[in-house]
């Protein structure tokens, strides 16, 4: 019975285990603070960078692929990066793939281009076009885009048929809905797009770390 009633030495048990909990309340806290902000720094470099892939697709789907098929496919042509020179200043380091595969790519189906073609899923792999992004500061943020399946609805081969089965003047045609059909009540115009699907990647050219990655179904 002496060793229980004997209550030497609890305080400082007592005091000892305290402080190991608070210790360890302390660690835990530091520890989340921590965590917290590497997440939302992480977050931060992320959205940056994704918001850079925005703008390279932005610029490639509503720029330099219309620019393809209202200048060099609508006449004809085979030469799309002679329409693209001097779209962008050289601040961008805009740069195309060749002409061949480009064309191979907007006017066949994907079964059909050609062995030189990437069909990899990564844009960084011959990438079709690619261009460089400045930021506010002073980094920088490289876009690549590739193509990497064609579907046709005009399945006539190039240059009879375009691929596509929409209109290629660039010009917007329609009206408020009046006198629009040009014809009897009940022909309605149907439009064929093609369909495209697109790989974007955007990364931090100082660190290549920092990257995301965008697929897209385009349909022109």
């Amino acid at each position: 019975m002496k060793l229980l009633t004997d209550n030497k030495g609890i305080a400082l048990v007592t005091s000892l285990l305290l402080t190991l909990i608070s210790l360890t309340i302390v660690m835990y806290l530091l520890l989340t603070v921590m965590t917290g902000a590497k997440i939302s720094g992480a977050n931060k470099r992320y959205r940056t960078v994704l918001e850079a892939s925005y703008g390279g697709t932005e610029l490639i789907l509503k720029e330099v692929i219309p620019t393809i098929f209202t200048t060099t496919l609508s006449s004809s042509l085979a030469n799309p990066t002679a329409a693209l020179a001097g779209l962008y200043p050289t601040s961008f380091n805009f740069t195309t793939g060749t002409d061949a595969c480009i064309m191979d790519k907007l006017t066949k189906p994907s079964s059909q281009w050609g062995t030189g073609c990437s069909t990899s899923s990564d844009p960084k792999i011959l990438p079709d076009f690619s261009l460089r992004l400045n930021s506010a500061a002073t980094d920088t943020y490289a876009v690549y885009a590739k193509i990497v399946d064609s579907v046709c609805a005009d399945k006539r081969p190039y240059p009879s048929g375009k691929c596509t089965g929409s209109d290629l003047s660039g010009y917007e045609l329609l009206d408020g809905g009046q006198g629009t059909a040009a014809g009897s009540s009940g022909v309605t115009p149907q439009s064929m797009p093609a369909t495209y699907r697109i790989e974007i990647a955007g990364e931090k050219t100082s660190n290549p770390k920092e990257k995301s990655q965008l697929s897209v179904l385009y349909a022109y």
